[in-house]
């Protein structure tokens, strides 16, 4: 009975929001089509206004172009914010997994959040984590978090995977969101296939 308690325990530990998350650059692309929108009819006002001298006129479009870029950073942003959260459900999901196992000590599940620390102790718990079928998806994903957090370029490591180019700017996170979520939310499966496997 309590086998089979840490079992359910372990699957319904997994935690995602992709409806939350893929809301959220939703929302931002429609931000920014108002927004041009907006600027696109202050620009035509502008232009036929004819109290306006020509370098009154090139001065306000000018400054639109301050708000076409603003409207343009929110989808880059939400991008940015997509692949952060999906990490960081993933994330959290894995570690809920491991406590509701009850196979890990207090220490090694304190030591899930570094990387290379985690990836120790599910190989010595579970499986060598990088022979799983979509280790790589969840790897290149917590790769684009660190660039993102550390400098919103492309570094040595992210650039091992294809498309990728070493001290490049990193962008069209929104597509390599999508691109990645399927076999993202499979690993996470796997390792919880795993852990059930070697609860007692």
């Amino acid at each position: 009975m309590q086998t089979n308690l840490k079992k359910i325990r372990v699957k319904f530990a997994t935690v995602y929001y992709h409806e939350v998350i893929d809301g959220l650059y939703e929302s931002s692309v429609n931000m920014r089509n108002q927004l041009m929108k907006n600027l696109q009819r202050q620009a035509a006002e502008i232009e036929a206004d004819d109290t306006l001298d020509p370098d009154d006129k090139e001065q306000l479009l000018s400054s639109l172009d301050d708000e076409r870029y603003i409207a343009h950073l929110t989808t880059e942003l939400a991008g940015e914010m997509m692949i952060v959260a999906l990490f960081k459900t993933s994330e959290i999901s894995i570690k809920e997994m491991a406590i509701a196992s009850e196979l890990f000590t207090k220490n090694q599940i304190n030591k899930f959040l570094k990387f290379c620390e985690w990836d120790v102790n599910l190989k010595e718990k579970l499986c060598d984590i990088t022979t799983l079928n979509n280790y790589n998806s969840y790897d290149e994903l917590r790769l684009i978090n660190n660039c993102i957090k550390h400098s919103g370029k492309v570094n040595k490591s992210l650039a091992s995977y294809p498309g990728w180019i070493k001290g490049n700017k990193l962008d069209e996170l929104d597509m390599h969101y999508h691109r990645l979520k399927g076999g993202v939310i499979k690993f996470v499966n796997e390792i919880q296939d795993a852990i059930i496997r070697k609860i007692p």
